[in-house]
């Protein structure tokens, strides 16, 4: 069997889901599911077809295949739970969130959060972004932040859109966070933060309406988040080679003559340009990482048999208080790329992500496939089904905008809840926990 046919088949079934989803009129597109497999299609179908050639010669047709397979059925788990579980049943065991939306929190917090963005972003204080500036450790936790003047932008959309108070003042105030949060994030090189500005802003603006946009507006979506993700990474590759990172003059001229054939690159279609005469290597994408995983766990190197979801926990620990805190899951991770990577890897090694599927397969092989992408379907289904019960509520609206996004991040990261103990899970939580208290006690619920 050719070691591709399970790649058709993972995309087929993708395409299958799509089209009973628009057959049936329940196409949402603010619906978890889709943004998943738009990081699974990335990881299991373009960098599968486009690495093939490599990924035979490095890991042999057998491993290849097995890897492929394991993608196919491992989707089919995550639909089924998705689609099957008992999500919606759970989600009515939740609580339910505030009806009330005060603009006292909303003048006071927005702000506030627009200002701590800035600082970390580096516009305003300089160096928030440059991981070698001198600071203390509580400066570099408050520098971790970017997000929340994103947040702040959201925030203000979706409370200037609502239907029964509308304030265009807010609404236009929010837009051009958004948007100066998108500029600042390519400037910066970060293509997650890029990507992400475009997503939710576009979400913001519509749920509130109770609407959602039109398939040319998807498109449009879509095109601009895949430039502003060429722009980020181009700029970044540029910027590096040719010392120009501070210079904001420089990023004008570069997006100004940007080439739209590099976006090809971001999104796994085509290659970079490597030196004459070097073999390029593909096992920092997150399917060569995946197949690497593969082929030393768990013979060469161990499982880490989800030790790495403690993290959920210990992150919220400080180090006043458990200094010697582990970095859970990082000695096995490392351990494995020691033992395959292609080039010389030591202790030290902080290299790039591995995906859901090497995630899963470092957790414990098909078993930790099997476990891990059917309690991801089962909780994406909750919160969103969370969210269509409350979908009419401010609260509700915020929340969704500010983490229905995160199911690319599941595809993408380290782990499938990398988000949640990374930037994007201390910008949202506490906020909208704070949010949800606020209201609901100023509401007398």
């Amino acid at each position: 069997m050719n070691e591709l046919t399970w790649v058709y088949g993972t995309a087929a079934l993708m395409a299958a889901t799509f089209l009973v989803q628009l057959v049936r009129r329940t196409f949402d597109p603010f619906a978890p599911i889709w943004l998943f497999l738009v990081g699974y299609f990335q990881i299991g179908v373009l960098q599968a077809c486009s690495y093939h050639e490599w990924a035979v010669e490095v890991r042999g047709e057998e491993l290849v295949n097995d890897a492929n397979f394991q993608a196919f059925w491992g989707l089919g788990v995550f639909l089924g739970f998705y689609f099957l579980g008992p999500g919606r049943l759970i989600s009515k065991s939740l609580p339910r969130p505030p009806e009330r939306w005060s603009l006292g929190p909303v003048h006071l917090l927005c702000p506030m959060l627009l200002v701590w963005g800035l600082l970390c972003s580096g516009i305003v204080g300089g160096g928030g972004d440059d991981p070698n500036a001198p600071r203390s450790a509580e400066a570099a936790l408050f520098m971790s932040f970017p997000m929340v003047m994103l947040v702040s932008g959201l925030i203000l959309i979706i409370t200037g859109r609502q239907p029964a108070t509308p304030r265009p003042a807010y609404t236009a105030a929010g837009i051009a966070i958004v948007v100066a949060y998108l500029i600042i994030w390519m400037f910066n090189g970060k293509r997650s933060h890029s990507l992400i500005a475009v997503l939710t802003g576009v979400c913001a603006f519509y749920l509130p309406r109770l609407r959602r946009p039109s398939f040319p507006v998807l498109v449009m979506t879509a095109l601009l988040g895949a430039t502003a993700v060429g722009i980020s990474i181009g700029w970044r590759i540029y910027a590096n080679a040719y010392k120009t990172t501070g210079s904001f003059s420089h990023f004008i001229d570069f997006v100004a003559n940007f080439d739209p054939e590099s976006i090809l690159e971001s999104i796994n279609l085509k290659d970079r340009d490597t030196p004459t005469g070097v073999r390029p290597s593909h096992e920092t994408e997150e399917y060569g990482g995946y197949l690497l995983m593969k082929s030393v766990v768990p013979d060469q190197a161990d499982y880490d048999y989800g030790a790495n979801y403690f993290r959920i926990f210990s992150t919220f620990i400080p180090r006043i208080v458990w200094a010697d805190k582990p970095l859970f899951g990082r000695d096995q991770w490392v351990a494995a790329w020691i033992a395959g990577s292609e080039l010389k890897r030591d202790s030290t090694f902080t290299g790039p992500s591995i995906g859901i599927l090497g995630a899963t397969q470092l957790n414990g092989g098909a078993w930790g496939a099997f476990i891990v992408l059917g309690l991801s379907g089962l909780f994406l289904r909750t919160g969103y089904e969370y969210f269509r019960k409350y979908a009419d509520l401010p609260w509700a609206q915020v929340w969704w905008t500010t983490i229905f996004y995160n199911s690319w991040m599941m595809t993408v990261g380290d782990d499938p809840l990398t988000w949640f103990y990374y930037n994007y899970g201390f910008t949202t939580l506490p906020t909208m926990l704070l949010f949800f208290v606020v209201n609901k006690i100023g509401a007398g619920e």
